[in-house]
């Protein structure tokens, strides 16, 4: 049998209520329903969901505006004696 071992996290109460609510009406408890996720990000070796942003800071969204507009981008090169050259202009 393998020994256990005791994982302490921390969230606000609010979300601790909720997700338990949710747990319970799945039949889990907490310790249940994290242990499922770990067992699946084993399994699948990745966080088993998307994580995305709805609302990038100030900096990222200047970057993807830019990024989008084609600004601020390094040029394409042809060769990697291109690149070099670029690299010791």
């Amino acid at each position: 049998m393998n020994s256990m071992a005791t994982i302490n996290i921390r969230t606000d109460s609010a979300t601790k209520k909720e997700a338990e609510r949710l747990f319970a009406d799945f039949g889990l408890s907490m310790t249940s329903a994290i242990n499922v996720f770990l067992r699946q990000v084993i399994r699948e070796k990745r966080i088993p969901f998307e994580i995305g942003y709805e609302n990038p800071n100030e900096l990222t969204a200047k970057v993807l505006k830019e990024t989008e507009e084609g600004k601020n981008l390094s040029p394409a090169f042809d060769s990697i004696d291109e690149l070099m050259d670029s690299l010791h202009a």
